[in-house]
């Protein structure tokens, strides 16, 4: 890997991390998730990088993608389980991490919080060029299985261009066969997802976050030339024009842009998350968000 990437990569990553500690000091009883999205993401351009992507608070059944929209008035209650998930980016080469916080931390979700964390660290331990994919998600599932609770099997980790946050690879969180192997040189998250649930996901309304069909690109286009081709946040729009939702319903017409809808699993249950972005390089495995 070229060594100006590779360390645009690694202060990513050190950025990001330092972004995901930043915002679970915020979260509290009574909390806008509003401002800990919004002063999160200042955080992240203050120390010199962008948003990889919005910053997404996820609550209870809510494995992904609900990023608050401007002016909302949503407040953390004790007891809810927070999906924070969030990245700094460098040049369009991106870092990706997340973790999962309860209110008020009265203890009910520790297992649940622990499986994932520890889900994490065994598949990191594995992790090096020419394993196949499907050992990592089999490492996964058993340690998740050993704490009571089931993998989310419709979500996983996935690999990380410039500019692309979901490329090429798809890492499991459960043995799915695959025995395509890791390569040399790439960028991975790797992304356990718990469930007291059955372990699938379904597609709930959308959660405020938008991307650009790469079909469709016009460079000309504002939000193009502000987010390229990351996904960017309604609130984001808000500060670049007054007319912000009638722009995004034209684009969403448009099929220029598409929406990303919040990823659900049933009423009753809940899910916990732990994320790291990886190198894998010939000679070393390096944890960029640790």
């Amino acid at each position: 890997m070229d060594h100006d990437v590779k360390e645009k990569y690694l202060q990513a990553g050190k950025i990001g991390k330092m972004a995901l500690d930043y915002a679970q000091s915020l979260i509290e009883p009574g909390a806008l998730f509003y401002d800990v999205a919004e002063k999160t993401e200042a955080f992240i351009r203050d120390n010199g990088a962008l948003p990889s992507f919005p910053v997404n608070l996820s609550i209870n059944n809510e494995a992904a993608h609900y990023t608050p929209y401007e002016n909302d008035k949503k407040k953390f209650k004790t007891g809810d389980l927070v999906k924070v998930d969030l990245g700094a980016m460098i040049d369009g080469y991106m870092s990706d991490n997340a973790t999962t916080v309860e209110v008020g931390n009265t203890g009910k979700f520790s297992d649940l919080i622990d499986a994932t964390r520890e889900a994490l660290n065994n598949a990191i331990k594995m992790i090096r060029p020419g394993i196949e994919l499907y050992n990592i998600g089999n490492t996964i599932a058993d340690t998740i299985n050993s704490y009571g609770f089931n993998p989310v099997k419709n979500l996983g980790g996935h690999g990380i261009n410039r500019y692309d946050l979901h490329s090429e690879i798809f890492i499991p969180n459960y043995n799915d066969g695959n025995g395509e192997r890791l390569k040399i040189d790439k960028v991975i998250a790797v992304e356990p997802f718990a469930s007291t649930g059955i372990g699938m996901i379904h597609n709930g309304m959308p959660g405020n976050i938008y991307i650009v069909e790469e079909t469709r690109i016009d460079k000309n286009e504002e939000i193009y030339k502000n987010f390229n081709t990351i996904p960017f946040a309604e609130r984001w729009v808000a500060k670049l024009m007054p007319d912000y939702k009638e722009y995004i319903r034209k684009k969403l017409n448009e099929r220029y842009i598409s929406a990303f809808p919040v990823l659900k699993e049933h009423k009753n249950s809940y899910i916990s998350q732990a994320e790291h972005t990886i190198m894998v390089l010939s000679d070393e495995i390096i944890v960029t968000t640790k």
